[in-house]
């Protein structure tokens, strides 16, 4: 009797499909953070001699120069990609802006969304001087089951 182990394929055609999966989970996530940014409905002021309406606290932060809603970026271990590109950059968004590759053991796919906007993480947890804006966790929960569908879905598809 012989039996063949096809292992090194099962695992290499695993990992592609985790990253695809994980790659459009990434960028739902992505989509669904910058369609939260809206106008705000809290208090106006003026900065820099425009008016500015804010948002409320546990609502996502209201858009000013679009620099935090452009810089929105998702990427992945082993995507080469260093930063991940900008869509649509506001005139203030810088390349420092976007989310780096992440670092990822071997047989491990890791996806980060986010921002390197220094302000951003002021907004989306506080601080001592301002209640959080979130934009980040409230779209990985209310989008966990979509989720959990693209990944379920992507493997079915790809080992059927």
């Amino acid at each position: 009797m012989t039996v063949k182990w096809y292992g090194d394929k099962l695992v290499s055609k695993m990992e592609k499909l985790q990253v695809q999966a994980l790659k459009a989970c990434g960028a739902l996530l992505e989509r669904e953070i910058k369609l939260s940014f809206k106008p705000g409905t809290g208090n106006e002021y003026i900065r820099g001699g425009k008016i500015h309406r804010a948002s409320v606290p546990g609502q996502p932060p209201a858009v000013d120069t679009g620099r935090l809603r452009a810089s929105i970026t998702f990427n992945w271990s082993g995507s080469g990609r260093g930063r991940a590109p900008i869509q649509n950059p506001s005139k203030e968004t810088k390349s420092s802006d976007s989310v780096g590759e992440p670092v990822a053991s071997r047989h491990e796919v890791v996806v980060v969304v986010g921002t390197n906007v220094k302000y951003g993480r002021y907004l989306e947890l506080g601080t001592t001087k301002i209640k959080p804006r979130p934009y980040l966790r409230p779209a990985l929960e209310n989008n966990r089951a979509r989720l959990e569908r693209i990944i379920y879905n992507t493997i079915q598809r790809g080992l059927a």
